[in-house]
């Protein structure tokens, strides 16, 4: 018996007493039951093995993958995506930072609306763009509505899209119309797949120092890391792309070498297949 584990704490630690310690207690009696543990990045197999109270020989690491079809340079040919239309240059046009995610808090999407707003102060309101997409459920949408209406306040509702909640084709293409993402979630997350499908299509990031993100920097080459739950150091991320388009470039392109070489969904399968025979 081999369990996934892909951000459990975040739900469980969001639970009120008792009902928390009843689940965890139970969680790590039942977790002595399993033979081992598959984990999407280090970061995470750390975290849960003292929360499972298991061996850390039990927890594997296998990193996320893609389907690659119709990401980067060949995505093209994919039926119902238009070639890449991002800017190569954002002398050319206004600078397009993008966010791909859930809307709600703990995504962080209101720090990054902050740090655009501090970014028209710098460079002008005519200066840069900030395109959102992603699922918008019920509960969150006073959240939602709250900074459309703070982006209204400040001016800037022509310089703001969503796009809403987008299939995979219209996702290639949402982000081919991006210089850079950002995602900067609250929580520290274990997975970060937009940085995945950011980096696929040659899009840097600009990300929180915690979670999975640094592990996922450093293996990609493809963005920076900021200090969490900071508009101020999002901002300073941003504007850095900003100014020096070579940085923004070259990261792209590592970005893009790494996800194209070793994240796609056979390099997982095979990682994931690896683990079983081990228990074979």
């Amino acid at each position: 018996m081999i369990c996934a584990l892909q951000g459990e704490d975040i739900f469980l630690e969001g639970l009120a007493e008792p009902y928390k310690s009843e689940a965890l207690n139970l969680l790590q009696e039942r977790a002595q039951d399993l033979d081992g543990f598959i984990a999407p990045c280090h970061y995470y197999a750390d975290f849960m093995q003292p929360y499972l109270n298991v061996p850390a020989d039990r927890i594997h690491v296998v990193r996320l993958g893609l389907n690659l079809e119709g990401h980067g340079a060949e995505h093209s040919r994919m039926r119902g995506v238009r070639p890449p239309i991002r800017p190569r240059s954002s002398s050319e046009s206004p600078f397009v930072v993008g966010y791909l995610a859930r809307i709600c808090p703990e995504k962080g999407l209101h720090l990054l609306v902050d740090a655009f707003y501090r970014l028209t102060k710098e460079i002008g309101c005519d200066k840069i763009r900030l395109k959102v997409a992603g699922y918008l459920g019920k509960g969150d949408q006073p959240y939602f509505e709250e900074i459309r209406n703070q982006i209204d306040t400040w001016g800037l509702t022509e310089a703001f899209e969503y796009c809403g909640e987008v299939s995979r084709s219209q996702k290639i293409e949402f982000l081919n119309t991006l210089h850079l993402l950002s995602v900067p979630t609250t929580y520290k997350d274990p997975k970060g797949r937009f940085v995945l499908e950011a980096l696929a299509n040659g899009v840097p990031v600009v990300q929180p120092r915690h979670g999975g993100f640094p592990e996922l920097i450093a293996e990609t080459g493809g963005g920076i890391l900021v200090d969490t739950e900071s508009s101020d150091a999002i901002a300073e991320g941003i504007l850095r792309l900003i100014n020096d388009p070579n940085e923004r470039e070259a990261l792209g392109k590592q970005g893009k070498d790494a996800i194209h070489q070793a994240f796609s969904d056979d390099a997982m399968a095979e990682a994931t297949l690896a683990v079983y025979r081990q228990y074979l």
